[in-house]
């Protein structure tokens, strides 16, 4: 039998698990699918016969090992049992280990000491029961993972979880194999393998990085680091703490079990270590969170879209529940391309610390490598190019294609260095609290309002106004946080807690017994707005609004010329995107994507503030001016100067990868007419948004309006409607008197005083004319002179705008 399964491995990787499991008694068969239709099972050369019986026979003498290891298939594998060594003189067992197996016929002797600074102690694992967020209890042992090396092979590393038998990776001479116990053996056994190739990971990213910039960056790299720099930066270790939330897919893929979803994740972290080594950092897990019972977001197969939502989700939920650096997501769908997504320099802020990854296969250590690359990112390091160069890996880590045979090249290294030096991740020298051997016997003081519970004030119940350290309220508190929560006060039933921002939103309110505001909810992809434009992600997809973002109000999206004009060039500031190739070349637009390119903008009146690492230019283009902007080493989603996705680029048609797609491609399947009966939208859940007058679900029946996810609205009232244009006017009028007679006070004190000054800096534009007419017609004296506005055909170049700094020519970018 060992000599069938031994031979078998030339033929496995031809094959294919077809995912139909046949169930007898209590094991659990799998067979075999024919990866081509012509693939014929017979003579094989230079070996014995070789058929469907032998595979069959394989799988019912083995068949713990196939159900343990899912959907993986290998191109070699053999059976070991891993013996453990005693060693004379070592006061605690648990510390280190030794084993001693044969593998491929040879003796192998490893060497093992646990690991336990990976997880913070008794991190916190969260997951939902009827809709009710708690925190799980699951049996959690520190002293589970272990690194080390296999005697007398240089460059070797395993890392194995030793619950439950040895599970994890061996690599030895560039290659990895994987080990796992089989579950039904006596005697110990385990199966160690190798995976069949498969199609490396990739990271979609969209930025335009400079290959100048590149350069200089991999010439800066392969020189001793600037005697400025502190040296506490290259020798200290840096530790990430990182909170990972698991899908509802993935969770599935893992059993619905809630203990082997820790302990993988947790594998997974001790694997994400052994790549974080070469900057000198470790990645420590913070927490979890399992969506046991549903997606709590949308996790579309668009991971840019599911990045948004999740980071979102992040901010609301999560930020002031558990201190983490990072948060990243684990998804189990395939993406629609590439399989993760990250912000880029986004550890340690509050806005942007967040990353998604799709574990849609089960080689574990190639996952582990994809989550190092978006934590890259995360840390500041964009993509390698060509000239980069990895000291003992045969490729980059941050390649956009990622492999499990990688490291952290010089330039990725630069870049992180460089990253810490800008005091960005100050967060990664603060070590982790000590880690130890201690129950997880505590609820109340994790930061998580649980059954029992009236408020968790987390550790700082000190300055806390509204919870004590028994996890009570404060004496006539009535909740503690959330946007419902004002000074230990619920807000009323009905409170707008969150407004709509645009056409595309939808207001949330508070529903008088809770602190927390309703999840935020906008209209569903695909609705119309500004008459001809559609919702995406919450915004209307308008280019003119797009524009005034990074330019100012008087900027408008530029004519059709301007766009044929700088998109057809294929450069920085106009192209459709970029090759996959090694060397960077930007891709010219063809006329049916004329418009989904770089934004082009016109009509701009001053030199806007941009984000750092951005570059905008102004080019002449026949009687006006056209606008475009790029970003390199920024995100993993597209910078402000691409054309947003959803963006109408011709009648039913929108932008979506710098393609103008079909309208269908945003999936609005929502008929209001008949759904929300005429009196309502459809909101991103696919629920109906009822009109004031008609009550949710449906609009059918009398209400006040909102949706099952908006929470209860207020009835209107006369200040709702008209009361924001009193208050303005009230306020209005009596800074306008105040100012007067600020005006007249310092007249009066010295004649040479003017109030043009403060009327200037306070009124309106609208205002200050109607004061320098009255002024004017006070005194008779002829306007002080102003310098004409442009005309809006001939916008003034770039020169006449730039303050302090010089101005390039046009046609030359402005940094």
């Amino acid at each position: 039998m060992a000599a069938s399964v031994t031979h078998s491995a030339s033929i496995l990787p031809s094959l294919r698990k077809n995912q139909v499991a046949l169930k007898e008694g209590k094991i659990e068969f799998q067979t075999w699918a024919q990866q081509k239709r012509d693939l014929r099972l017979g003579p094989v050369p230079g070996s014995s016969c070789f058929c469907l019986r032998t595979v069959l026979l394989l799988v019912i003498s083995l068949p713990s090992l196939y159900c343990d290891l899912g959907s993986v298939y290998y191109s070699y594998y053999e059976t070991v049992t891993p013996k453990s060594l005693t060693v004379e003189g070592r006061e605690d067992q648990v510390e280190k280990l030794s084993y001693v197996l044969f593998m491929q016929g040879q003796k192998q002797l490893i060497h093992l000491k646990v690991k336990r600074d990976y997880f913070v102690n008794n991190f916190p694992v969260f997951s939902y029961h009827n809709g009710i967020l708690g925190q799980e209890m699951p049996f959690i042992s520190h002293d589970c993972h272990y690194e080390g090396y296999i005697e007398g092979v240089p460059g070797s590393f395993v890392s194995v979880n030793t619950c439950s038998g040895l599970r994890g990776i061996l690599m030895k001479e560039a290659k990895s194999y994987g080990i796992e116990p089989i579950h039904s053996s006596k005697r110990f056994e385990h199966v160690l393998y190798t995976m069949a190739h498969e199609a490396p990971v990739s990271c979609s990213v969209t930025s335009n990085d400079s290959q100048v910039a590149f350069t200089s960056r991999q010439q800066e790299s392969s020189k001793p680091h600037s005697q400025q720099v502190p040296s506490y930066l290259w020798s200290h270790t840096k530790y990430v703490e990182m909170f990972v939330v698991v899908d509802n897919q993935r969770f599935q893929m893992w059993g619905s079990d809630v203990n082997e979803t820790v302990q993988r994740v947790m594998d997974i972290i001790a694997l994400a270590n052994s790549f974080t080594r070469g900057i000198n950092t470790e990645v420590v897990l913070a927490g979890m969170e399992i969506w046991t019972e549903g997606d709590l977001i949308q996790v579309p197969v668009d991971l840019q879209v599911a990045l948004r939502n999740f980071n979102s989700w992040r901010q609301e939920r999560l930020f002031h529940r558990v201190k983490h650096d990072v948060a990243h997501m684990i998804v189990g769908h395939h993406p629609k391309e590439g399989t993760g997504q990250a912000f880029l320099s986004g550890a340690c802020s509050s806005d942007f610390a967040a990353a998604v990854e799709s574990f849609h296969h089960e080689d574990v250590l190639l996952f582990a490598a994809l989550m190092v690359h978006e934590l890259g990112h995360n840390l500041g390091i964009p993509h390698d190019h060509s000239a980069c160069v990895c000291k003992d890996k045969p490729f980059g880590l941050m390649r956009e294609n990622i492999t499990k045979e990688s490291g952290f090249s010089n330039c990725s290294s630069d870049f992180f260095y460089q990253f810490l030096w800008e005091h960005k991740g100050a967060c990664l020298f603060n070590k982790p609290g000590p880690k130890g051997r201690l129950r997880r016997d505590s609820r109340c003081g994790n930061g998580v309002i649980e059954e029992d519970e009236q408020c968790d004030c987390g550790s700082d119940c000190d300055n806390h106004p509204c919870c004590d350290q028994t996890c009570r309220l404060k004496e006539n508190a009535e909740c503690s946080d959330g946007l419902c929560c004002v000074k230990c006060q619920l807000k009323y039933k009905g409170f707008m807690c969150r407004p709509a921002l645009g056409e595309c939103d939808l207001p949330e309110y508070c529903d008088g017994s809770s602190g927390e505001c309703p999840i935020d909810s906008y209209k569903i992809d695909g609705t119309m707005c500004d008459r001809i434009h559609y919702c995406a992600g919450g915004r209307c997809k308008n280019p003119d609004n797009q524009c005034m973002d990074i330019y100012g109000f008087s900027a408008r999206s530029a004519p059709e010329n301007c766009y044929i004009s700088m998109n057809r060039k294929g450069d920085r500031f106009g192209n459709c995107g970029i090759t996959n190739s090694p060397r960077l070349r930007y891709l010219k637009c063809v006329d049916d994507n004329i418009f989904c390119g770089k934004l082009i903008c016109t009509n701009v009146r001053q030199v806007p503030q941009i984000k750092p690492n951005h570059t905008l230019i102004q080019v002449a283009h026949e009687d006006d001016w056209c606008w475009s902007m790029d970003a390199y080493n920024t995100t993993d989603i597209p910078d402000d100067g691409d054309v947003h996705t959803g963006t109408l680029c011709a009648p039913n048609k929108v932008c979506v990868n710098y393609s103008c797609t079909d309208y269908a491609v945003l999936k609005y399947d929502c008929k209001p007419a008949e759904m929300c009966n005429g009196k309502g939208v459809c909101n991103n859940f696919r629920h109906c948004h009822c009109e004031a007058g008609y009550a949710p679900p449906d609009c059918r029946g009398p209400g006040d309006g909102g949706s099952v996810d908006s929470g209860p609205p207020g009835k209107p009232t006369e200040i709702q409607s008209g009361g924001v244009v009193l208050i303005f006017y009230i306020t209005l009028r009596a800074v306008t008197e105040s100012v007067e007679t600020l005006g007249r006070t310092l007249e009066d004190s010295s004649k040479e005083t003017t109030s043009e000054g403060f009327l200037t800096e306070f009124l309106p534009v609208g205002l200050q004319e109607e004061q320098s007419e009255e002024k004017d017609q006070e005194e008779e004296a002829p306007p002080p002179e102003e310098a004409p506005l442009p005309p809006l055909e001939a916008p003034p170049p770039l020169e006449a705008m730039l303050l302090p700094a010089e101005a390039p020519p046009p046609g030359e970018p402005a940094p």
